[in-house]
């Protein structure tokens, strides 16, 4: 075997030569056939792009010609119901028809009633408008007229015998359905050229007898031009056919209704004598299996003659019509541009090619004389000889590799031992840096796990809690809501329960705002603006302490600015929960004096003409006005010392005060914090010990007026249900005693039929015998809960007709998804409010209830007249106080002279007080003026 020494050696340039020629060659091939293949997936994305663009315009075409047919029979429709159509009336039936095919040109647009009678209007050439009329006094017999300009019945043109009395597709298909629908595809008796669809309506009276049909004829001839017109000069065609092959319309030049034998025959696709629609049409029920398996819209790529694109897609409207969209192009059309690209490509890459292989030639043969003496060069050194001196050379790069070789022999032994030092202080570094990295990841998947169970722990606490607390507050709630619809009760004791209600209403504010802290914590606590009335708020607020300050023998005192707007809008929840906070905590450390709650308004001067409605300040993009209210809670207690007043905002942080009162979760105060700020204030407070604490804060409002407050006020008192509805059958279920009767005391006065069970096993049984209307079902429960109980009645046939009202004291939104997705039909959640548990039902069931309607309307309540001589029972020095006092513009004053006003006269006060409501200080001025002279 020779030596690879021994065998024939190849030149430098030789190879360099021959190498570049190859790359050249492959270089060349592969950018041919990559165009070609740009080219192919070009055509194909084009042809894609152009075929769906046409079906777009086909499909917006035929919702426009064929909708209007379907749009007129609803609108002629209307007319009829209005009473402004009389379809007895078929002279005046005809002008309505006449101007509306006019209007739409139509092909022929009409009514058939249900005896036989028949008019319509109809073009029976481009220019030839007739009418046509079966009248009720004789069925047998066609009369055909001429229409004058205002659509009357002109000359007689024609008398038919009448053989066909409603037998036609048009009245047939439509008295079937019951509704709209399209006719099937027909030719015109008498005008083979002529092939049409109609859209007819059935009309019925009050009692659902059919009346007769509107209908309008639409001819097919207009699509097949359009399809001419948007074909264009391409080859190929666009056609239109039924799922049983028959054509509709086609772009090619042949009739969808050829004569054979003197007959007109609905021509078939795949017999048609253009080859596109022949062929394609074959291959589609090839592929398909039949017509009726094209559900959607597709791109083809059939092996037929002329490799066309086929596009094609199925075209429904609600009215029954369901048709094929044919696009067909050849592969030709697109195919010319990209032949030439292709030889052009290769023109030019052979240039390139012979253009290569002669620069390689010459280039090698320089570079190859220069490393000759290198390569000479290189075998000194090979052998220790780093001495050899190299002749220079012209090529630059060549001479600095040759002084480079001589500078590696000494730097290759340097840079080994520092490679060797690098690696292994890198080895070093890596361990460290690996072990440090382990033990930090061991650390935070430890912190997180003991925070993921943290969280799941505070969640469930928080959950429980809130279940455990609404069951019993739903009690407190519904009962002391019945208890206000008695008429027993007297005054006083109805202005008690309404206090235990409110209250009520407001623990229940404040155990949502306990899983509100939650939501804090994680930056997801929201602000919910609503438009409502402060003074309303104060007043309920004073009302809901007044009694605790009453016992404490403490003063409590609500002031504001007179210019305080009395209609605003930010969050009401919120603000009265921090309200309610700081006057609580104010009373509870407060043993005497008393607590103060001050309000201000930061622009007085133009609050006060806010208020009267007679001015347009500065506005918010929403147009309406804003300011600053100002709020200051100042009690005269024990104070707080000035080292404990950064613990006030902590989380569950406590004074030594608060300590030594026992009570209290040190909540409070951070929750109103953070409601404060999300209202675009914050709290600050100043405490002297022994002496009192203030509290104060303002937020950001915007002012609106009274008619911008949504109504509020709760509907007239349900007292019962109409006669027709006093039959409906109700079940309640609840594990709970207290929950039923709460829900059976509320229902039973109304006139329902009631029964209760304690668990979901107790339900099914009285559900199945008893076959309720609604069931109010608690979701937790022993036995069976209310889960699986759902589940099973709504697994029957009979259970989708009971509807099933979820009731829980969960507050997750979790569990609303849950019992919902249960087969649950709403969902409330305890405690409830009356007005919530009958709109449920009357939106479930759709019954209506009776109201209880005020005694004494405002219109019949006695008036008061005011006049000078009526305030001559007061003293001078009394009227010359209140002169001064409506001088000065003070209300205030002037409300608390009148508390002076003895009771006799208490219909003198009530005036007054009236005419300062309505800011009438002008008025009292005038009045008492004369009696000062």
């Amino acid at each position: 075997m020779p030596s690879f020494s021994s065998q024939q050696k190849i030149p430098l340039y030789v190879v360099l030569t021959v190498q570049l020629a190859l790359q050249v060659i492959g270089i060349t091939s592969l950018v041919a056939y990559l165009s070609y293949r740009t080219g192919q997936n070009a055509i194909a994305q084009l042809a894609n792009e152009l075929m769906t663009e046409q079906g777009e315009r086909i499909d917006r075409h035929l919702n426009d010609y064929l909708g209007r047919g379907q749009a007129i029979n609803s609108a002629n429709l209307a007319a009829f119901q209005a009473g402004i159509l009389d379809i007895n009336d078929f002279d005046a039936l005809g002008r309505y028809f006449y101007r509306q095919i006019l209007l739409f040109d139509f092909a022929a647009i009409g009514f058939g009633g249900a005896d036989g009678s028949f008019r319509a209007n109809a073009y029976l050439s481009e220019d030839n408008l007739v009418t046509g009329e079966i009248p009720r006094s004789n069925l047998r017999t066609v009369t055909r007229y001429k229409v004058d300009e205002k659509g009357n019945k002109g000359d007689v043109l024609k008398v038919l015998e009448n053989t066909e009395r409603n037998d036609l597709a048009w009245y047939t298909d439509a008295v079937e359905a019951g509704g709209p629908v399209w006719s099937a595809v027909y030719t015109w008796d008498g005008f083979p050229d002529r092939i049409s669809i109609s859209a007819s309506t059935p009309i019925y009276n009050e009692e659902k007898q059919l009346l007769g049909v509107f209908g309008i004829d639409i001819e097919l001839h207009q699509l097949g031009q359009f399809l001419q017109e948007l074909k264009g000069d391409r080859a190929g065609n666009i056609f239109i056919m039924e799922r049983s092959g028959s054509i509709v319309a086609t772009s090619a030049d042949e009739s969808p209704v050829p004569l054979i034998n003197g007959k007109e025959i609905r021509l078939n696709a795949k017999d048609s004598q253009d080859p596109f629609t022949r062929n394609v049409t074959r291959y589609l029920m090839q592929h398909y299996g039949n017509l009726s398996a094209i559900a959607e819209g597709s791109l083809l790529r059939p092996d037929l003659p002329h490799k066309p694109f086929v596009r094609v897609s199925p075209y429904r409207d609600r009215y029954g019509l369901d048709w094929l969209i044919v696009t067909v192009i050849p592969e030709s059309e697109f195919l010319g541009e990209i032949h030439a690209s292709i030889h052009r490509t290769v023109v030019l890459c052979g240039l390139a090619l012979m253009v290569a292989i002669a620069s390689g030639l010459w280039t090698s043969r320089r570079i190859s004389r220069s490393l000759l003496q290198l390569t000479q060069a290189t075998q000194d050194f090979a052998v220790g000889n780093l001495d050899r001196s190299l002749k220079p050379t012209r090529i630059r790069e060549v001479e600095t590799l040759s002084e480079s070789f001589r500078q590696m022999a000494q730097s290759l032994l340097e840079a080994e031992k520092l490679r060797q030092n690098y690696q292994q202080d890198l080895e070093r570094q890596v361990a460290e840096k690996t072990g440090s990295l382990q033990s930090t990841l061991k650390e935070l998947i430890f912190a997180r796990d003991k925070a993921e169970v943290a969280n799941r722990a505070k969640s469930t606490f928080l959950a429980n809690m809130s279940h455990e607390l609404r069951s019993p507050l739903n009690a407190v709630l519904g009962f002391s809501q019945l208890m206000l619809r008695s008429q027993k009760l007297s005054s006083e004791e109805q202005e008690n329960i309404s206090i235990i209600n409110r209250s009520g209403e407001y623990l229940l504010t404040l155990i949502n705002n306990v899983l509100d802290l939650s939501k804090i914590e994680a930056g997801k606590i929201s602000l919910n603006p609503q438009s409502f009335d402060l003074y309303r708020l104060l007043n309920e607020i004073e009302d809901i302490f007044s009694l605790r300050a009453e016992s404490k023998q403490l003063q409590l005192l609500f002031e504001w600015d007179r210019n305080t707007p009395q209609y605003i809008t930010t969050d009401p929840i919120k603000l009265r929960q921090v309200l309610i906070n700081l006057l609580n905590n104010a009373l509870k450390f407060t043993s005497e004096g008393g607590v103060s709650l001050r309000i201000t308004a930061t622009n007085p001067e133009q609050l006060s003409v806010v208020n009267r409605n007679t001015i347009d300040t500065h506005k918010n993009k929403n147009n309406q006005q804003q300011t600053t209210i100002k709020f200051e809670i100042e009690d005269t207690g024990e104070g707080i010392a000035e080292e404990e007043i950064d613990l006030l905002f902590e989380a569950f942080g406590q004074t030594q005060t608060g300590k030594n009162s026992q009570e209290g979760t040190g909540l409070g105060l951070p929750i109103s914090r953070k409601f404060v700020q999300l209202m675009g204030g914050d709290i600050t407070v100043s405490s002297q010990v022994g002496i009192g604490t203030i509290f104060a804060f303002d937020i950001q409002v915007q002012i609106v007026t009274a008619k911008d407050i949504e109504n509020r006020e709760e509907k007239s008192r349900v007292i019962g249900l109409k006669s027709s509805d006093s039959h409906y059958k109700i079940l309640v279920v609840d594990d709970k005693e207290v929950n039923r009767k709460l829900l059976i005391k509320l229902l039973q006065p109304l006139g329902f039929e009631l029964q209760e069970a304690s668990n979901g096993k107790e339900a099914i049984a009285i559900w199945e015998n008893w076959e309720p209307h609604l069931i109010w079902m608690d979701m937790r429960m022993p036995v069976m809960d209310g889960y699986e109980t759902v589940q099973y009645i709504k697994s029957t046939t009979r259970g989708q007709a009971t509807a099933v009202i979820a009731l829980t004291a969960s507050v997750l939104e979790e569990e609303k998804i849950i019992t919902l997705s249960a087969g649950c039909d709403d969902f409330v959640r305890k405690p409830f409010r009356e007005s919530t548990i009958f709109e449920i039902m009357a939106k479930h069931l759709g019954i209506s209830y009776l109201y209880a309607e005020d005694s004494l309307s405002e219109e019949t309540k006695p008036t008061y007249s005011l006049t000078t001589e009526s305030l001559e029972v007061m003293s001078v020095d009394w009227l010359t106080r209140v002169y001064q006092a409506a001088l000065s513009l003070e209300d205030y004053l002037i409300l608390s002279l009148i508390a002076e006003i003895p009771e006799q006269h208490r219909s003198l006060g009530d005036a007054l007080t009236d005419l300062v409501n309505q800011f009438r200080c002008d008025a009292i001025a005038s009045l008492i003026k004369p009696l000062l002279k």
